[in-house]
């Protein structure tokens, strides 16, 4: 494989290859793809192809329309598991969970937000998980970008039903936490390590996520 700019040769993410089978979507930037270790059907991840290490890192990296691009990204995302397996629920205002471990649990060190469509809201847990930490509300589409570059941390983030995007900084998380807490939510605690779960089982579920969701990006490229 060619490295591009801002590419690392032993990032399974920066190596198109290494997730080809998997891909939803490609645009100029930007990945669609769903994700190893599938909790519940559905799962997808957003990747940036330039090797950055968190999406709060956006901004330095990327030209200007960068996170005009991710807003789009994470819309079209959103729209298609809220049409495909919450049929639109007009009862919660966002019928899915966005997340993302920003340089705290992350197994492969590259930026990338995960998407379910499942209704959790997690505050509650993570409070209480890291009663010392600091908490954000985020105001606008480049708000954490502009909290990143001020504070320079780790941080989790996280969606709640009603829309709002939370993060949470620097808290004393394990490996793969928002996945762990979320499989057990759902009720399988045996898939929150993508690592450990039965390869044909996630096979199955990755194959049924890559083709139910592909007829919503009808343009591989933009």
């Amino acid at each position: 494989m060619k490295l591009g700019e801002n590419m690392v040769s032993n990032c399974d993410f920066c190596d198109r290859t290494k997730f080809e089978e998997r891909i939803i979507a490609e645009y100029n930037d930007w990945y669609v793809v769903a994700s190893l270790g599938q909790i519940i059907g559905g799962y997808t991840i957003v990747i940036p192809k330039a090797h950055i290490s968190c999406m709060g890192a956006l901004a330095s990296h990327h030209h200007d329309n960068q996170i005009e691009s991710m807003a789009k990204i994470i819309s079209k995302v959103s729209c298609a598991l809220s049409l495909e397996y919450c049929k639109n629920n007009p009862a919660v205002n966002y019928p899915i969970i966005m997340f993302e471990h920003g340089i705290i649990g992350q197994s492969i060190k590259h930026a990338h937000l995960h998407f379910l469509p499942a209704i959790i809201d997690l505050t509650t847990i993570i409070l209480a998980d890291f009663p010392k930490a600091k908490f954000r509300e985020l105001q606008h589409p480049a708000h954490l970008q502009e909290l990143y570059n001020e504070r320079l941390e780790p941080y989790l983030l996280w969606t709640v039903p009603n829309g709002k995007v939370m993060v949470c900084w620097n808290p004393p998380a394990p490996s793969q936490y928002l996945r762990i807490i979320i499989a057990d939510i759902l009720g399988y605690p045996e898939r929150g390590n993508w690592r450990n779960m039965d390869p044909e089982l996630d096979k199955k579920l990755w194959q049924e996520t890559v083709a139910r969701l592909k007829p919503y990006f009808r343009r591989r490229k933009k």
